[in-house]
């Protein structure tokens, strides 16, 4: 027989499954879990979810909010939990706080996700990948807007800290509606904090131009932002999706 010893190495971050959905019948208040299996955050248990789970954001505990009520404008992140005892069965939750409160019993957790809510308290409906990998992509079922008619000359930040995960260099879809008044005049999108242009559209007439561009969110304050600017005219942007790892 051979015995492997790990000598206090880390296991690999593995993560399998785990997909998340909004609910087809109360997408509002309630979040689908697949079943899978991922490595939990002190890098000691992995978690093995057996059997699909719906988190209830109506509810608190196991299977729902870790504490409180829903929040409007809010990104919530989304945790699969367990006991390491094995005292109680293997479940989700969500939470604002990056260390959730947990049930009775219960003290592994790992992030799996993030789901926001609009103005009403309600959650945004949209799409996540699910495969044998720890990164993964989201889109909203409808883009979200965060500029209305941005008209700044000069870069100026935008907040996505509703809408984006706060964590450094997070890949951002962003869809742009750039109103030229005329012929030449540019948009410009950029990383917050960066120096060099990482988008440039250029109006060939006056009228609106669509894009959809991905650009690095940063962070200000512990805030995820990017930065616009227009030569001229006006800018509508909206967060499509973005890239995150669980």
């Amino acid at each position: 027989m051979t015995v492997y010893v790990s000598y206090d190495q880390a296991l690999f971050p593995y993560a399998y499954g785990l997909g998340l959905s909004s609910n087809a019948v109360t997408p509002n208040t309630k979040l689908d879990v697949a079943v899978g299996s991922i490595l939990d955050s002190s890098k000691t248990f992995q978690i093995r979810l057996d059997s699909a789970v719906t988190i209830d954001a109506t509810v608190t505990g196991l299977n729902g909010l870790d504490t409180g009520s829903l929040g409007a404008s809010k990104l919530y992140k989304v945790y699969l939990i367990s006991s390491p005892t094995g005292a109680g069965s293997v479940g989700a939750m969500l939470s604002l706080l990056d260390s959730p409160y947990m049930p009775y019993g219960y003290s592994a957790y790992a992030l799996i996700g993030y789901v926001a809510t609009d103005a009403a308290s309600h959650l945004l409906k949209g799409f996540w990948t699910d495969d044998k990998s720890s990164w993964r992509t989201f889109m909203f079922d409808a883009p979200q807007e965060v500029l209305a008619a941005g008209a700044a000359a000069a870069y100026t930040a935008v907040d996505l800290s509703a809408l984006v995960p706060a964590v450094q260099n997070t890949p951002v879809f962003l869809q742009s509606t750039f109103t030229a008044a005329a012929a030449g005049d540019t948009e410009n999108l950029q990383p917050f904090g960066a120096v060099g242009d990482a988008v440039t559209v250029i109006g060939q007439r006056a009228g609106a131009i669509a894009s959809q561009d991905l650009v690095m969110s940063r962070l200000d304050s512990g805030d995820a932002k990017v930065e616009y600017k227009v030569s001229a005219g006006a800018l509508k942007l909206d967060v499509a999706g973005y890239q995150f790892a669980i």
